[in-house]
């Protein structure tokens, strides 16, 4: 057994904290804890039971100093992991002032935005154009069409999408069970929604995969029948970037939903619906006023952003000559019809002339 698995089962508290959240998140939380508890010679319940919250904040931030210097990312990760096992106990939370030059500040380092590149709608269909099966196919559209987090396909179900497999538009309704970090944002839904090609190809996935499948089966189940990881997912971008001739350290799974959003910016809708169908918090009192259960006007609003694939030039060119040669035959086996038609009304007319 491994060592997080064994302190997480050695702590029914820290086990029932993990509970509902995706096997990948349960690993790197319960990891990060452990070694704080380790290094600072601490339980996760004695830490969390302190009774002076500053005290337990103070032991935190000096186990993260020597990891801030080396690693801010890295530090930024595992005070979220510390934040939320200690909010855990009655609501209360870790008195960090993590404000911009305050004393608990950890700097963010965007090394990945600097060299990251947002493909746009033609490269993502050269990406998508690179799965090696129908299955990841239905993924990268769904990730594309969608917008949706990669976590979102690691909880996803069958039954989530069963009903609607005779629609041309399936409706994706996103709660914190399907997308975990909604949980830390008071979201309680979204909608967005897959049409075109992305609805096509997951009808035709379901068809071949699903047919016997119960609801609660995972939609994009790996070959042990278990729900696909985000690190799989995170494999499958990568390899699809690769054989697409981009650079693999550009692309993420996270790229894509930029990707997305790109195609929502340029769309002709409200500002507003911009923000729901990303899954992002409304500013302010538009927030109040919005409507988040008006499934048409959101889904009429999607239906103005374009993710169909573009017709290059040349093959519009193509296919405009070909319709000309398809109407100039259809013309002129018309007019053969009509001369064969006047010859055999003539040649009826001598015959009863004789």
């Amino acid at each position: 057994m491994e060592k997080y698995l064994k302190f997480i089962s050695e702590h029914p508290a820290v086990e029932e904290w993990l509970r509902n959240r995706p096997k990948n998140t349960q690993r790197v939380f319960a990891v990060y804890l452990m070694h704080f508890c380790k290094t600072m010679n601490v339980t996760p319940e004695g830490w969390r039971g302190f009774y002076d919250k500053f005290e337990a904040r103070d032991l935190a931030w000096k186990y993260l100093q020597p990891i801030v210097r080396e690693h801010s990312s890295v530090a930024r990760l595992r005070l979220t992991a510390l934040k939320s096992w200690y909010r855990n106990l009655k609501g209360e939370q870790l008195p960090f002032n993590s404000g911009r030059g305050g004393k608990h500040y950890i700097p963010l380092v965007h090394k990945k935005r600097s060299i990251e590149h947002i493909p746009n709608k033609n490269e993502m269909y050269q990406i998508i154009d690179m799965a090696s099966s129908l299955r990841d196919k239905a993924m990268l559209l769904l990730l594309f069409q969608s917008g949706v987090r990669v976590n979102v396909l690691e909880h996803l179900t069958y039954g989530d999408v069963k009903r609607q497999l005779d629609r041309d538009i399936i409706t994706l309704k996103v709660t914190p069970d399907l997308d975990i970090k909604l949980r830390g944002r008071d979201i309680p839904f979204y909608y967005t929604f897959l049409n075109g090609e992305g609805s096509e190809t997951l009808k035709r996935y379901c068809e071949m995969v699903h047919k016997d499948s119960k609801p609660e089966t995972p939609l994009f189940p790996t070959k042990g029948n278990k729900a696909i990881g985000q690190r799989y997912v995170w494999r499958i971008v990568k390899m699809c970037v690769e054989r697409a001739g981009f650079d693999t350290k550009t692309v993420w799974t996270n790229t894509i939903r930029k990707a997305f959003r790109k195609i929502v910016r340029q769309a002709n809708i409200d500002d507003d619906d911009k923000e729901q169908l990303m899954g992002h918090v409304i500013q302010g009192s538009r927030q109040a006023y919005y409507d988040k259960k008006d499934v048409e006007l959101i889904r009429k609003a999607y239906e103005k952003c374009n993710f169909a694939r573009e017709v290059p030039e040349s093959e519009t060119t193509k296919l405009r000559k070909q319709l000309e040669d398809e109407q100039t035959k259809r013309l002129l086996n018309e007019m053969r019809l009509e001369k064969l038609e006047k010859e055999l009304e003539t040649t009826r007319g001598l015959l009863k002339g004789r």
